[in-house]
């Protein structure tokens, strides 16, 4: 039985060793020979100058979009290292069990990286694979702020908007700071589905997604039930250039 043990100590040593020398060769690898941050980086760029919008900063993105997109989107998203491996494995259960391309389980960075490295590239078991080295990568070499600030900037809302900025405008014809916390949530929900909960067309949809939102920040301790309510009773006013359908305020 001793013996037994100290084999089992033995190994979980050594598996820790390989462990860190993987984790610090790949920190290594995307920094220093394959360095992926300078292209996400310009990706993002090029997608902001192309739709002649404008780049939003982590500290200029509203408080409350960016509460509401972590918790609906990525909760632990300031505590995981870029990968949620319990959401990828019952999302890769699931679409084994339905013999369907890899999809859901991704967190705010495994997005960045699909949006922009693997834009182009077809889904599929090495897809994620990628997906998943990269935002490990991603995690090792760049902020939190700075992976949350590019995602945001990047994430289309339909309409031809990509990025908060151009959302803020293309639905409510203002910049985000001008927006209330109830036009803030609405926008989160948007990039889940744009075309389902399109407020132009299907008002009730969109606030129905808005009211998901509100109840994941609640259930994550980022607002209270009362001011759940508070935000989700806020006027949304949408942009007149749209606002032919009768269910648009």
């Amino acid at each position: 039985m001793l013996r037994f043990m100290i084999r089992m100590v033995k190994l979980c040593v050594c598996l820790c060793m390989l462990g860190c020398v993987a984790w610090f060769g790949l920190k290594f690898y995307f920094a220093h020979i394959n360095p992926i941050v300078p292209r996400i980086r310009s990706d993002v760029t090029a997608q902001v100058r192309a739709h002649q919008s404008r780049f939003l900063t982590y500290q200029q993105i509203p408080e409350v979009y960016r509460n509401a997109v972590i918790a609906t989107e990525d909760r632990r998203f300031f505590k995981n290292v870029g990968v949620d491996f319990q959401g990828m494995a019952r999302a890769i259960t699931v679409d084994i069990r339905e013999q369907r391309p890899l999809q859901g389980g991704s967190t705010i960075t495994q997005q960045l990286v699909h949006n922009t490295l693997l834009s182009t590239t077809p889904k599929s078991l090495m897809w994620k694979v990628k997906e998943t080295l990269y935002a490990i990568g991603v995690y090792d070499t760049m902020t939190k702020q700075e992976i949350f600030a590019l995602y945001a900037n990047d994430i289309y809302f339909g309409h031809g908007a990509y990025g908060l900025y151009a959302a803020a405008q293309t639905y409510f014809g203002k910049a985000p700071s001008e927006l209330n916390a109830g036009e803030l949530t609405l926008l989160a929900g948007l990039p889940n589905a744009p075309s389902d909960y399109d407020p132009f067309v299907n008002m009730q949809l969109a606030r129905e997604r808005q009211r998901m939102v509100v109840q994941s920040m609640e259930a994550d301790g980022m607002i209270t039930q009362a001011q759940g309510a508070q935000i989700f009773s806020q006027p949304i006013r949408l942009a007149s250039v749209y606002s032919s359908n009768p269910n648009v305020e």
